[in-house]
């Protein structure tokens, strides 16, 4: 059996990424026709997902992975991806071109470092980055095997350069983007592009419709199922905690504390309570200790920055006043558990006193959906928050919204 271990907030690597064979699968099936809109809520583990692409590639193919929340420009963008191939030595023989200033660039790549490599890429692109960047990253059709692009947080990308620059950058970046996809010859070429923020709401923002992404193939990232979830905590508890015998009741406990059995939720509830066991010099647990890990340790105040950014993300995403109706549809699903979509949009309406459109109700509980742990049922055309533990942090917390 694998020992998991605790990788709270970062990468899963190795052992201790579990059982994510099959979107892995289904990444590398997908990736031989086209390129891949990874989606999922944050803290699902979609990064941990593209990073073992990276680092376990298939034998024909180069991986590069990049996280472009950091970049904020075109540019950034462009000179990122040209710079990973043009230091790798695997790609120099292959790198061709007729253009003067593109040959300038590779026939120095051995003379300089990488922060030179980025000036270089930098300044011979900033006059016209559409057509520079695009006859760059048409030189890597020259090379032999298949090249996938790895891009993380690219919806954050496309909300940095409309904040640094302009909705038009963005909107026409998306659209560079696009066209760089469908270039001919360039079928070797695939691009893996992520994101834990609702990149429709930031595509509806600059007006750039989902044409600029409706070539990806959509691969959504969901909870580890109940028995998959429960293999899960055992193994981190047998690893972790040196437990030779745990109960299954204990197992259920943690389960139905976190709700949707989220990677990144449990382990939070299993270090927490380890923690709380060895404090009371206990070699075993119990429900009093998950408990009082539970509600002392997870929801405390020590704990806040595992769930803070759930509410301050909202400030990024709204002005202010969307943002307060943001935040009160998602306190009335807390406070009642699940709630009728006509009650919501009766509280929209009020709680936005006709600032907004009616449509807006839509567009915002389609990014609580995508972004929140919300879920809504079809049938029932009810919502309701899809995990215990981040329903009560909100409730703790943040239960002092009002219309």
């Amino acid at each position: 059996m694998e020992k998991p271990g605790f990788v709270i907030g970062n990468i899963a690597k190795g052992k201790d990424l579990w059982d994510r064979k099959n979107e892995i699968n289904s990444l590398w099936q997908a990736l031989a026709k086209s390129s891949v809109l990874l989606k999922a809520p944050r803290r699902f583990g979609k990064s941990s997902i593209m990073y073992h692409l990276y680092e376990n590639p298939q034998p024909d193919c180069t991986v590069f992975f990049h996280d472009t929340e950091g970049m904020k420009s075109p540019e950034d963008f462009i000179t990122g991806i040209m710079t990973s191939a043009l230091v790798d030595s695997r790609f120099k023989k292959f790198l061709k071109s007729t253009s003067k200033w593109v040959k300038n660039i590779f026939r120095q790549v051995e003379e300089v470092d990488i922060a030179d490599i980025r000036i270089k890429i930098r300044d011979g692109i900033k006059e016209n980055w559409q057509d520079k960047g695009r006859e760059l990253i048409s030189t890597l059709k020259e090379f032999d095997g298949r090249i996938i692009f790895i891009l993380d947080e690219l919806p954050m990308l496309v909300q940095n350069i409309e904040r640094k620059h302009n909705p038009q950058t963005a909107f026409d970046f998306l659209h560079w983007f696009r066209g760089v996809r469908q270039m001919p010859d360039m079928e070797k070429i695939r691009w893996v592009v992520g994101g834990s923020i609702g990149i429709e709401h930031i595509l509806e923002r600059i007006k750039a419709g989902t044409k600029t992404i409706n070539d990806f193939h959509i691969i959504s990232v969901g909870a580890f199922s109940a028995e998959d979830g429960a293999a899960y905590v055992k193994a981190l508890l047998k690893n972790e905690g040196q437990l030779t015998r745990i109960q299954p009741a204990i197992i259920e406990k943690m389960i139905e504390a976190v709700g949707a059995p989220v990677p990144y939720f449990l382990q939070i509830l299993a270090y927490e309570s380890l923690n709380e066991m060895r404090r009371r010099k206990q070699r075993t647990l119990n429900k009093e200790i998950i408990d009082n890990a539970y509600y002392e340790k997870v929801l405390g105040p020590a704990s806040r920055t595992y769930f803070e950014h759930y509410f301050t993300r909202l400030k990024d995403y709204y002005d202010e006043h969307c943002e307060h109706v943001a935040k009160r549809l998602i306190l009335e699903v807390a406070r009642k558990g699940r709630v009728d979509k006509t009650h919501l949009f009766k509280l929209f309406r009020l709680t936005c006193k006709g600032k907004l459109t009616d449509e807006t109700f839509g567009h915002l509980m389609t990014d609580i959906e995508n972004d929140f742990y919300v879920s809504y049922s079809v049938k029932a055309k009810t919502y309701s928050f899809t995990t215990n533990v981040l329903r009560d942090w909100w409730l703790r917390y943040y239960d002092l919204v009002e219309e």
